[in-house]
């Protein structure tokens, strides 16, 4: 079954059966569902933006019936399991992720506490599904000689570049190494897991830490499983940079991805500029655009 009718599984019954009336061939091309209030349902490929319309999808806005307001708190709550709060975690973040490792992205209107932190939303007004699918990716032959030999690796790319699954490859070439490797995997995207086993499986010498903060599974990675290297996806604040800082102290290497999307955007943001100043990564892999999801530009010494 395609990725795509997975991710649909979680949404109301009636656009479910919509969106899974489109023809297969189509639905294998869609990275993206946009559902916004007041507006039709978007399907998103690499080539096109179409929108949902009676047993298919086009451009015609005039075919395509619009998602009301209330349609839309629906699909957010069924997305969530019907249970907001229990989502909260994730929802601070601005995201939910569903099983297989396909993650909503959520705008509105959001709720504040009494010092200004995000604690979830009044109401929403768009969720962007993004589908993932697996997709195979080879190491080009530069960068699998890197990780033969290297102190630490950044996978820096735009969104939508890979750079999670290429992430997903280096682990699979890490364990073919021997080496032991500890995924700190936050929001179950690498390996995507529940209480049914993994949608992805891990390679072998791979322990996998499903929804922890990145920045406590990196301590207990170290603390408890003894890697050899430890790999996070979108490494971003300054507490996560101070937990890589004491992995770095106990010996372990890690190989993480940022979202840069040229080697200036490392000095220009205060946490990157605070990782790679550590001096532990000596290798940097940047990745081309979203067009080209995985497909490496270059690989630089730092």
């Amino acid at each position: 079954m395609d990725e795509y009718y997975q991710a649909i599984q979680s949404l109301p019954e009636a656009l479910q059966t919509r969106l899974a009336a489109l023809p297969p061939a189509q639905a294998a091309q869609v990275r993206e569902i946009r559902l916004r209030s007041e507006r039709p349902v978007e399907l998103r490929g690499e080539q096109f933006r179409y929108l949902l319309a009676a047993g298919g999808a086009g451009p015609d806005p005039a075919l395509s019936p619009a998602l009301s307001h209330r349609q839309l708190q629906e699909c957010f709550y069924a997305l969530c399991g019907q249970s907001v709060h229990s989502r909260a975690a994730e929802l601070r973040q601005g995201h939910v992720t569903l099983p297989g490792g396909h993650r909503v992205g959520v705008a509105g209107v959001p709720v504040r506490d009494e010092e200004g932190t995000i604690t979830g939303f009044k109401t929403v007004t768009s969720l962007n599904l993004r589908v993932a699918r697996r997709v195979a990716v080879s190491l080009p032959e530069e960068m699998a000689a890197a990780l033969r030999d290297f102190t630490g690796l950044l996978v820096a790319g735009p969104p939508g570049s890979g750079k999670t699954t290429l992430l997903r490859a280096v682990a699979g070439q890490l364990c073919r190494m021997g080496q032991t490797v500890s995924v700190v995997d936050e929001r179950c995207e690498l390996f995507p897991g529940g209480m049914q086993g993994f949608a992805f499986v891990p390679p072998p010498h791979c322990d996998v830490l499903s929804s922890w903060p990145k920045a406590r599974g990196i301590l207990q990675a170290v603390r408890t499983l003894g890697p050899d290297v430890i790999l996070c996806d979108e490494l971003g604040d300054s507490e996560e940079v101070r937990a890589v800082a004491q992995g770095l102290h106990a010996g372990v290497r890690f190989a993480l991805t940022v979202h840069a999307a040229a080697p200036e955007d490392l000095v220009r943001r205060p946490p990157l500029r605070e990782l790679t100043a550590t001096g532990a990564f000596d290798r940097l892999i940047l990745l081309e655009s979203g067009l080209h999801p995985g497909r490496v530009r270059q690989v630089i010494r730092l």
